[in-house]
């Protein structure tokens, strides 16, 4: 699952920070994420990831932006997660398949926490 690796490197690289930081727990965390990254996903990660860490328990809010896509056709549409064939995306108009990264459509944006 893409989307847990996001997950993963993110929490991967706030960790130490918390710690350095020294940070008791996290009460809330914000997100952005692009209408193609999983909400769904996005939260199943975090709730698995953040286990028994500082984060483990913080209210997760996710702000969602629209993902445009642009294909060579000229065709133009707003698209989200449902839209995609794992991370391909199928454009309706000439039928040329082309792959989203999602890898930037994930950005933390604030921690609330306790020190």
């Amino acid at each position: 699952m893409h989307e847990f690796d996001v997950v993963k490197s993110l929490i991967e690289e706030l960790l130490p920070k918390l710690q350095e930081q020294k940070v008791k727990r996290v009460t809330e965390l914000r997100f952005r994420r692009g209408s193609t990254f999983s909400e769904e996903a996005l939260m199943q990660a975090f709730a698995v990831l953040s286990q028994g860490t500082p984060l483990e328990g913080a209210d997760v809010k996710v702000e969602t932006v629209e993902t445009k896509f642009k294909c060579q056709c000229g065709h133009e549409q707003t698209i989200s997660a449902d839209d995609l064939i794992g991370h391909m995306f199928v454009c309706p108009q000439c039928g040329r398949a082309q792959e989203i990264d999602e890898a930037h459509d994930l950005e933390l944006l604030e921690v609330v926490a306790e020190v």
